[in-house]
């Protein structure tokens, strides 16, 4: 299994108030899985991302990768996980405007391969997404659609293990969104890379192998009922992994 999290559970403190924010979350995803995980804001989607990641450790239960429970790692340990197995999707762009996007890509990988190299490896990532024609543009210069691919085409340079993306269609519309999901879709069964997404909105899911609904900190098992909140039980879709 490429990623395991067993009984996680995440609080926050609000002064002397603990406020939960996971409750024995379980979810497991294998290599070249796209799963998808639903939930309405402060459902705690972003706070399972962290802790899948390995960027932030879970108060109980355990999170592992590749076999490895990351809570035993060293700082060390985790920032070679960080830059060889995990890649997290970030839309904030290049910390330098004048930057280009293709070189934006690249950067990852300047420590371990020649310029040439690593230029070659960044537009390949960015033609594994569709987004070859935005060799050389900035990124103040991009339609959201092409920021978000430009993204994803960051955190799979590296050639990772395992993707994890916080919403990666918002904002964007119908058709954009579909192209979005379908290019995600692909990296995982093309690449044997893991993803694992967490969307606010039904309609985002469809092209995932696996769904999970977050309510109340909760994943909802197959044989629950969905709760009052218009939340859905666990979907595996037919074709999925």
């Amino acid at each position: 299994m490429l990623l395991a999290l067993d009984s996680v559970s995440k609080s926050y403190w609000r002064g002397p108030t603990e406020v939960p924010v996971l409750k024995d979350v379980c979810l497991e995803v294998r290599a070249g899985e796209f799963a998808a995980v639903y939930g309405k804001r402060a459902a705690g989607k972003t706070t399972l991302l962290k802790i899948a990641a390995g960027l932030l450790g879970p108060d109980r239960g355990t999170a592992r990768v590749a076999g490895r429970e990351l809570a035993t790692l060293s700082r060390r340990e985790l920032a070679h996980l960080h830059r060889d197995r995990v890649g997290w999707v970030s839309r904030s762009g290049p910390q330098s405007k004048d930057l280009p996007v293709d070189v934006h890509v690249a950067l990852p990988l300047y420590g371990r391969f020649g310029p040439r190299a690593a230029a070659r490896r960044g537009a390949a990532a960015l033609a594994l997404v569709g987004a070859e024609d935005y060799v050389g543009e900035l990124w103040d210069d991009l339609p959201d659609t092409a920021r978000t691919l430009v993204a994803i085409a960051q955190a799979l340079v590296r050639e990772p293990e395992l993707v994890v993306v916080d919403d990666p269609v918002a904002g964007l519309g119908i058709i954009d969104r579909e192209h979005v999901l379908d290019r995600l879709r692909a990296a995982a069964e093309d690449h044997d890379v893991g993803i694992l997404m967490a969307v606010p909105e039904m309609p985002a899911m469809l092209r995932a192998h696996q769904v999970r609904t977050l309510i109340r900190g909760r994943i909802i098992a197959p044989a629950s009922r969905p709760e009052d909140e218009g939340g859905a039980a666990v979907i595996d879709f037919p074709g999925g992994r």
